[in-house]
């Protein structure tokens, strides 16, 4: 299923697979938004680098973004404030990253369909209002950008001078000063001797190394127990423009934005693997265009899901992985706002290897205090986690990464792991880490 930037886009140029053991001063590990973003910031900075894609630039999570770039996300800097003060440096890390968008599309005069305008974090009944009420104070206690208003859609806490764009067409016109091999997947890695093995036996040896894919793929430092990952179902159809960007309060919201002649309508998300049977997300998106603006079957066109990495305090980790690796970094768990965190995580991890000053170092760090203040939030998906662990002579399938126990997605006709997201087609084919491996025949 593709996306609607994915019909709009011309294609990046191709790179070929490695095919030989390789030596590089940094390895980048992800071929998306993040992994390119950084791969850019390190080269900008003089370092040799070299960038690894298991399947092809940009074909995952990136080429299925909505790709809106907006300081007001989900209702998260109450809660931030309340666990651990970081409101107000996390809403500059987002606005900062969006000022370097704008300077970027300047710079290289990027084609790429950006367009300014508001944002409205809306609340479609009471108990999403009174929420969004406790949000809007938050947000007043650091910045005076944001209004309360009323919209066709509910209350709304609306700032000005957001903006969308087509994020396949900027990351193709982005310069690219570093090497890049596509088809190659990292199988393994061997941080002790500097070393990654992908799946056809190459050796990659690298003095540092940058994984930034949706999950990481190590099965070290805990990560497994510090984020799931989540889906979220989009459908398009013909309508007038919008003028701005709407996101839902409440959990599973309804999102939307327009793009060409086109709305998209995206929401009822959920952990990957956990799909309610029998029902047809896609479905329920088509009734909701059909009940709130009037929609028609045949005005319908592209319909997709995406995933992304959930945190349990809503603040991504960028940053080394451990005391013990501190040439090994990641960039992970962006809460479905991977655009705006892929830029600013991106820049973090090259000052860091760098050894630059970095003002947002602490922030992001993987090694922040987490479970303790995160428990009410971390238990019930770790309760799943361990559930899908537990043998059951009725599973069918267990993923290649853990053997956590597969279910079946009826209306996609994938097998997902409900554990950390692997996603496999019905032949048993990898589709989405972290695992890297192909189901057994």
């Amino acid at each position: 299923m593709k996306s609607i930037f994915e019909e709009n886009f011309g294609g990046f140029e191709k790179y070929p697979s490695l095919s030989h053991d390789l030596d590089t001063e940094i390895a980048v590990v992800g071929g998306g938004v993040a992994g390119l973003l950084c791969a850019y910031f390190l080269s900008k900075e003089g370092h040799k680098v070299t960038l690894f894609e298991g399947d092809t630039l940009a074909s995952k999570s990136t080429g299925k973004s909505t790709a809106t770039l907006s300081c007001v996300q989900s209702p998260m800097y109450s809660r931030l404030q309340k666990k651990n003060n970081r409101a107000s440096e996390y809403f500059f890390s987002q606005k900062e990253a969006l000022k370097m968008y704008c300077e970027f599309i300047e710079k290289y005069n990027i084609d790429c369909d950006f367009e300014i305008m508001p944002s409205y974090l809306y609340a479609s009944n009471e108990k999403s209002e009174e929420k969004l009420r406790e949000e809007y104070q938050a947000m007043r206690e650091f910045t005076d950008e944001v209004k309360f208003v009323k919209t066709q859609f509910g209350s709304a806490i609306k700032i000005e001078n957001q903006a969308q764009f087509n994020l396949l067409k900027f990351l193709s016109s982005l310069p690219k000063n570093f090497d890049i091999f596509e088809n190659t997947r990292i199988v393994d890695f061997i941080f002790d001797k500097n070393l990654m093995i992908d799946e056809n036996g190459n050796k990659i040896r690298a003095k540092k190394i940058v994984i930034a894919t949706r999950f990481p793929v190590i099965m070290n430092n805990v990560y497994y127990f510090k984020m799931y990952q989540a889906k979220s179902y989009v459908v398009t159809f013909k309508s007038p423009p919008l003028g701005a960007m709407f996101n839902g309060a409440e959990d599973g919201g309804l999102y939307m934005r327009s793009y060409k002649d086109y709305m998209l309508l995206g929401g009822y998300d959920h952990r990957t693997g956990k799909h309610k049977k029998c029902v047809d997300y896609y479905f329920k998106l088509k009734e909701k265009a059909k009940e709130m603006f009037g929609a028609k079957d045949s005005d319908f066109g592209d319909f997709w899901s995406a995933e992304d990495s959930v945190t349990y305090d809503d603040i991504p980790f960028a940053g080394s992985i451990s005391k013990k690796h501190p040439n090994v970094f990641v960039i992970t768990g962006f809460n479905e706002w991977g655009i705006l965190n892929a830029m600013i995580c991106g820049q973090v991890v090259s000052n860091l290897i760098s050894e630059k000053h970095e003002k947002y170092a602490e922030l992001f760090s993987p090694h922040r205090k987490y479970c303790r203040k995160n428990i009410g939030s971390l238990l019930p998906h770790g309760l799943i986690a361990a559930g899908s662990l537990l043998k059951s002579p009725f599973t069918k399938h267990r993923c290649t990464h853990i053997g956590c126990a597969l279910k079946f997605n009826n209306v996609e006709n994938v097998y997902e792991c409900p554990c950390h997201g692997s996603r496999f087609d019905v032949n048993g084919k990898l589709l989405d880490g972290p695992a890297v491996k192909d189901l057994k025949k």
